[in-house]
């Protein structure tokens, strides 16, 4: 609501009213619009907490662990040259089919919710 009592004429006050109740709408639409923009963003980008992590290289103990299947593998500078690195491919590639799937499978089931 907007209460104006400026000028003497009631169109003219009614007017400018119509004008602060549309710039507060718009104020409002914009910063709604900028919210989920900025919650979209921080959901894509993350925090770069530790639970978030992919893949740790620890040079001290020359072991490589790679989070989502729970795999560590020893030998880090020949896995970084691209020397040795099959026990960790052959650890990493089925948990993350599975994973595909599983995210196939939500994508399916949110499809078929939404028809």
């Amino acid at each position: 609501t907007a209460a104006i009592q400026d000028e003497r004429s009631q169109h003219k006050n009614k007017q400018k009213a119509l004008k602060l109740i549309a710039a507060r709408v718009r104020d409002a639409l914009r910063e709604e619009e900028a919210r989920q923009r900025g919650d979209a963003r921080n959901s894509l980008m993350g925090s770069g907490d530790r639970s978030e992590r992919i893949r740790t290289y620890n040079f001290p103990q020359d072991r490589v662990t790679d989070h989502r299947c729970k795999h560590s593998e020893h030998g880090i500078g020949t896995l970084l040259s691209g020397g040795n690195h099959e026990g960790l491919v052959d650890r990493f590639a089925p948990p993350m089919r599975r994973m595909h799937r599983e995210e196939l499978i939500q994508q399916l089931d949110n499809t078929t919710e939404n028809e």
